[in-house]
């Protein structure tokens, strides 16, 4: 008489198992772990390692913006220590330093008084860069800055002619 095959799916799963040797048993428990750990290798272990670099090296550069933010912190505070430059009290006086301090005294064409706080200056050719850092020392010595700037290109190359308006 022959017997009926199990019903469920663990009843046909246990009778393939105790129909199997012992040495497939052996073999087939082996497999299994083998199978097991190269699947927690990869799934697990794998990832773990890349992250771990990946977040050495997101370190490194975390510690160097941290020093660059305190060494900027530190300059900041001391600027902010530091005694500020009274503004100027006639920026024509500001305005007529900063013009000899750097040679451009000769470029000026006109200068005319707009009103107690405000001066117009015309160059009819002056370097572009020559007066983006006049503007920058008027602003940062003597806390003279343009309030409305007009710049032409001129033919030569790297030249403007300039109508500065400048306040205090």
């Amino acid at each position: 008489m022959a017997s009926q095959p199990p019903a469920t799916t663990g009843d046909r799963l246990a009778h393939w198992w105790q129909v199997r040797s012992r040495g497939e048993r052996r073999t087939l428990a082996a497999l299994a772990i083998l199978i097991s750990l190269a699947i927690v290798w990869l799934a697990v272990w794998q990832p773990m390692v890349r992250d771990i670099e990946r977040l050495e090296q997101t370190a490194a550069a975390d510690r160097a913006l941290l020093a660059e933010a305190r060494r900027s912190g530190d300059e900041i505070a001391t600027l902010a220590r530091a005694p500020s430059a009274p503004p100027s009290a006639d920026p024509r006086a500001a305005l007529d330093a900063a013009l000899t301090s750097r040679n451009l005294r000769a470029a000026v064409t006109q200068i005319e008084r707009v009103d107690n706080d405000r001066v117009r200056v015309t160059f009819d050719s002056i370097g572009f860069d020559a007066l983006a850092g006049l503007l920058d020392a008027l602003q940062r010595d003597a806390r003279v800055r343009a309030t409305d700037l007009v710049a032409t290109a001129r033919v030569e190359t790297g030249l403007v002619r300039a109508d500065v308006t400048l306040t205090r």
